[in-house]
């Protein structure tokens, strides 16, 4: 199949250029001040470091319908909704350096803290109800 010979030699070449994951490393390390946890242990694998890092490029620095600073908002939502504080640190800063205010991360973490909080009331009601549906049908069942 032609992706998968495709995707093949594309790794390989990734695989043997190990100067390619360091040379990105150290882009992110001027860029950023630094090298998370999850970067620096992905990029003992080039082959899957690489494409990871281009993804990530082509999600927040370049995306078609949205700008760049939105969509580091859109990821500090999620990161605060999820509670990783490292991506949470990491795409603050990001936001930061694409134009975003301070008031405007504020404002995305509490909008992004009223949705966290639905989810879980709305997961937990819906257990509750179950429990109560459950417990409903126990005791109309019961000779007592």
């Amino acid at each position: 199949m032609e992706h998968d010979r495709l995707l093949a030699e594309l790794t390989a070449l990734i695989e043997k250029d190990a100067q390619a994951a360091e040379s990105i490393l150290e882009y992110l390390r001027e860029r950023d001040g630094g090298v998370g946890l999850m970067l620096g242990v992905l990029s003992r694998r080039p082959g899957l470091f690489v494409p990871h890092v281009l993804q990530g490029l082509q999600i927040y620095d370049t995306p078609r319908a949205i700008d760049p600073k939105t969509a580091e908002l859109a990821a500090v939502a999620a990161s605060a909704a999820l509670m990783c504080e490292h991506c949470l640190d990491a795409h603050m800063r990001a936001a930061r350096r694409k134009g975003a205010t301070l008031e405007e991360i504020f404002d995305v973490l509490v909008v992004a803290g009223a949705i966290a909080e639905s989810s879980t009331l709305a997961v937990a009601f819906r257990r509750f109800r179950q429990m109560e549906a459950k417990e409903d049908d126990e005791t109309k069942g019961s000779d007592l």
